[in-house]
C-alpha cells in the first residue's frame, strides 16, 4: 500500500507567499477530508453559479464540497500511485479537469448518486456563452413594458414606438440563435423577457470509496 504523504510538504512556485499559502492549505483540507470520510467523488457541472452552489453546500451540510485549482486537488489526492494520499486514490485525479470538483460524503451512495441526478436549476445565460436557443422577439404591442421603458428597449437593439400610451415593437428582431455567442444586449433582453435558457448541473465522474475507485455511469 502506497505511503501516506499527508505529511508531505509540497512547494508550489511561481507563486506569491499569499496564493503558495491557500494552495498548500487546499491540499491539506482535502487530506483531512479523504481521512475523515468514507466516500470522495468528483463531479462535473455547467453554468456555475454562487447561489447554486451555496444551496448544494447547504443539502450536503454533512458532507464537504472543494471547487479549486484542478492542479492543486490532483496533488492533494496524489498524482501517481506513488504519491497517493490513500490506496488508489490517485486514480480520481485523473478526472480533475475543466469544471469540476471533489465532494467528500458519508452519505449512501445512491442517496448522493440520486441527488445529483435530480439537481437542476434554470438560470439566465451570460454575454459570451454560446446561445442554447432560437429567439425572436416578434413586432407587436408590449403590455408587459411601461412608456419608461422606450430608451432602455431602443439601446438594446429594439426598433419601438409609442401608440396611445403603450409600446409597440415595429419589426421582428432575432436576438439569438443557437450556438452563436451571446452578446451583452442579447443577455438583458433575456433577462427582460424572463427567458432562463441555460441550467445548473452536476455530474458525478468517478467515485472511491475503502481503497476502490470507479467510473461514475452517467445516468440514463
Amino acid at each position: 500500500m502506497p505511503k501516506n504523504k499527508r505529511a508531505k510538504a509540497h512547494t508550489f512556485t511561481k507563486t506569491k507567499p499569499k496564493g503558495m499559502e491557500h494552495k498548500e492549505s487546499l491540499v491539506e483540507n482535502i487530506r483531512e477530508a479523504a481521512d475523515e470520510y468514507e466516500h470522495c467523488y468528483t463531479f462535473d457541472y455547467e453554468n456555475l453559479r454562487t447561489t447554486h452552489i451555496t444551496q448544494v453546500r447547504k443539502d450536503l451540510d454533512d458532507s464537504r464540497i472543494f471547487m479549486g485549482n484542478n492542479k492543486v486537488m490532483a496533488v492533494a489526492l496524489g498524482r501517481s500511485k506513488e504519491e497517493s494520499h490513500k490506496d488508489n486514490l490517485w486514480k480520481l485525479a485523473r478526472r480533475l479537469g475543466g469544471s469540476c470538483g471533489l465532494l467528500f460524503t458519508n452519505r449512501p451512495k445512491k442517496e448522493i448518486k440520486e441527488y445529483f441526478a435530480k439537481f437542476e436549476v434554470s438560470d439566465f445565460a451570460r454575454a459570451g456563452c454560446p446561445a442554447t436557443i432560437d429567439w425572436t422577439i416578434g413586432k407587436g404591442p408590449l403590455h408587459q413594458f411601461g412608456h419608461e421603458m422606450m430608451d432602455q428597449l431602443s439601446k438594446l437593439g429594439l426598433q419601438v414606438k409609442l401608440d396611445h400610451g403603450t409600446l409597440v415593437v415595429l419589426a421582428d428582431t432575432k436576438v439569438c440563435m443557437e450556438g452563436e455567442i451571446l452578446t451583452p444586449q442579447a443577455t438583458q433582453l433575456m433577462k427582460l423577457w424572463d427567458i432562463k435558457s441555460v441550467a445548473f448541473k452536476l455530474l458525478l465522474t468517478a467515485h472511491w470509496s475503502n481503497g476502490v475507485a470507479r467510473a461514475v455511469a452517467p445516468p440514463k
